[in-house]
């Protein structure tokens, strides 16, 4: 079904509304968007899956930067960045995830991203379904 998201996260500065195609399915739910934050910027397809039974979430981004992580709260689990440069191999620590639920459709999830011995971000990324705005 195709619906109305907004995406905040530490990364930019204002949140991003954007319409995505969003599927439910066996305990998981199924989101697909594109994001391009300026005219300098290539547009990403994203892909994130928020499996709600076993409390974890992939986040798939396909463009001129590719990037697959798995995220699990309390956890440490790896993932790539892919670049021009190759691929940058990176540690995910998840703080925390509040999953969506009938009384609220927001996904927020915290997590820091290392590289060897080096922090590349510490971020807040949250996901709400605007329903004012679902178009079926």
């Amino acid at each position: 079904m195709k619906t109305m998201i907004e995406i905040s996260t530490n990364v930019y500065p204002e949140p991003l509304r954007t319409n995505a195609i969003r599927d439910e399915n066996d305990g998981k739910i199924f989101y697909k968007w594109c994001e391009q934050r300026s005219a300098d910027e290539q547009e990403s397809l994203y892909e994130l899956v928020i499996d709600t039974k076993s409390g974890s979430a992939k986040v798939k981004r396909s463009g001129n930067i590719k990037s697959e992580m798995d995220f699990k709260a309390g956890e440490e689990t790896l993932g790539g960045i892919y670049t021009f440069y190759g691929l940058i191999p990176v540690k995910i620590h998840t703080d925390y995830m509040n999953m969506p639920s009938a009384v609220s459709e927001v996904f927020e999830m915290s997590y820091t991203l290392s590289s060897g011995d080096n922090e590349l971000i510490k971020n807040t990324f949250s996901l709400k379904r605007l329903l004012q705005n679902t178009n079926t």
